[in-house]
């Protein structure tokens, strides 16, 4: 049986575009602090759970204000 493991980080624009949020927005949600990522040359990473926790970040930034 063949087990897969799925990475711990990937590129920031590729692995954002899979959950359908933009080039700008995932750089602006990096500006915000919003999403971890880290740098290796001149390409930015982001860290899978950091993108997999957002939701749940952005849910609780809304009803906070509130």
């Amino acid at each position: 049986m063949r087990t897969t493991v799925e990475p711990a980080f990937g590129p920031l624009v590729e692995e954002c575009a899979k959950h359908g949020i933009s080039r700008t927005v995932a750089f602006e949600l990096v500006a915000s602090g919003h999403l971890e990522t880290f740098k290796i040359g001149a390409k930015r990473y982001v860290l899978v759970d950091s993108l997999r926790a957002l939701p749940g970040k952005l849910a609780g930034q809304e009803g906070g204000g509130k």
